[in-house]
């Protein structure tokens, strides 16, 4: 390999990731990052396809707007929802409030 051919490569040859001196994080650390990273951004899909206002909406058969009045009390203020564990779906479990 002449000079020439080390300049047009000598990106393969520098040193990346933990082999650098300042390098802070490791290899393991950075497949933990990205990994926590999708597992975020697939949550945050689950939440806007199952269970954001829409979602409740057209699985309910209603307006957003109706949705949204349930959950700021504006309608069946008179049904105090129970705090069941999350399961992934929507409760119906409910409790009249006194």
């Amino acid at each position: 390999m002449n000079r020439d051919d080390y300049l047009i490569r000598a990106y393969e040859f520098a040193p990346r990731g933990a082999a650098l001196p300042q390098s802070k994080l490791s290899d393991e650390q950075v497949l933990a990052i990205r990994a926590a990273h999708q597992k975020r951004e697939d949550l945050r899909a689950h939440i806007r396809e199952e269970l954001s206002n829409d979602a409740l909406a057209q699985r309910m058969g209603v307006h957003v707007r109706t949705i949204e009045k349930v959950l700021n009390g504006g309608s069946w203020a008179h049904l105090i929802a129970a705090q069941p564990p999350f399961d992934g779906g929507v409760s119906t479990e409910v409790c009249h409030g006194r």
